[in-house]
């Protein structure tokens, strides 16, 4: 792993004059904070990485072909920034690797990248997914990447509407259906409207349905408020059959920004295994790339249940403080 990341960093140096001419970029993201945690009554201190956006780095590249067409590529390594290591344990660039192809008619991708269902989620919650206001601390997330996929993306050249399909290959023996994903989105951005609907199922390893979730909903730009809502339903036929809601709010203002959710998980299988979260955020706007911010969440089980909690009823109360750098 320390000769892998010596000789990205060597690349990065040394190469950075052929890298601009061929319009590779490299960007990143430092995100650091002190965070209060308090689950089912103990409090613990501690710096924490990603309270805002998951601290990374990586690189990407265009080339354009002719005709209309062009080349494209993603290497993002996650990294925890309070201790330097890689959010994935052994994978170096586990937060996604593809290569891509695009043109008049769409895009198609491989590699390990997002799923459409966690970023229908992710555009469509304040909290962006991450740090302690996220939805998918309740949310099914239906485990965010998938590995050994190709994706197909509708062109965005459609008045708005966009739509995609992800195929994760289980690649195992027993069967083709084995440790297979099925990812897909589609919807409408445009003007003050984004609106979507998402599906994903996973299968375990002999191929049986773990998990099948459909989501709809979006976020509307009123003026001074954008309003966002979410709805889920997740089944595997026997075990599993959860709803998932939220509401939220985001109110900028100057170089401030503030933001509130509901969240709640009900279990439609067993009573009293409910659960809700309330999350505020506050941020302020240093630079076009540099903010600081101020995110509170408190979230309540019931008796029978234990979301983000260590013990059944437990609460989860989180409060940080931090600060985003992006490049």
């Amino acid at each position: 792993m320390k000769r892998l990341a010596i000789a990205v960093l060597a690349l990065a140096s040394g190469a950075h004059a052929a890298w601009a001419q061929q319009g590779v970029t490299v960007y990143g993201v430092a995100d650091l904070g002190v965070v209060r945690d308090t689950d089912s009554g103990i409090t613990t201190m501690k710096v924490d990485s990603g309270l805002q956006t998951a601290s990374r780095l990586g690189f990407k590249g265009n080339e354009a072909l002719g005709g209309g067409m062009s080349a494209s590529f993603v290497i993002e390594s996650q990294i925890e920034a309070d201790t330097g290591t890689p959010s994935f344990g052994s994978k170096v660039f586990g937060s996604q690797v593809w290569v891509g192809l695009s043109g008049p008619l769409g895009a198609v991708k491989l590699g390990r990248m997002f799923t459409p269902y966690f970023g229908a989620i992710a555009t469509n919650d304040p909290f962006d997914a991450k740090g302690p206001g996220e939805a998918t601390r309740l949310f099914q997330d239906s485990g965010v990447r998938m590995d050994n996929t190709i994706k197909f993306s509708l062109p965005p050249s459609l008045g708005g509407f966009y739509a995609d399909l992800a195929y994760g290959f289980g690649e195992s023996g027993v069967g083709h259906s084995a440790n297979r994903q099925v990812s897909m989105d589609a919807g409408y951005a445009a003007g003050p409207l984004n609106a979507v609907l998402a599906y994903h199922q996973t299968n375990d390893g002999q191929g049986r349905k773990l998990v099948r979730s459909v989501l709809a909903g979006g976020n509307y730009d009123f003026g001074k408020v954008r309003g966002w809502l979410l709805v889920a339903r997740n089944r595997n036929g026997s075990t599993l059959d959860t709803r998932d809601y939220l509401l939220g709010l985001t109110f900028p203002f100057g170089m401030n920004t503030l933001a509130a959710t509901y969240v709640r998980k009900q279990d439609q299988l067993q009573s009293n295994a409910d659960a809700r979260q309330l999350a505020l955020g506050y941020y302020y706007t240093l630079s076009k790339r540099t903010n600081t911010y101020l995110i509170a969440s408190d979230l309540r089980n019931d008796a029978l249940a234990h979301y983000q909690a260590t013990r059944l009823g437990g609460d989860r109360r989180l409060l940080a403080c931090g600060m985003r750098h992006q490049f």
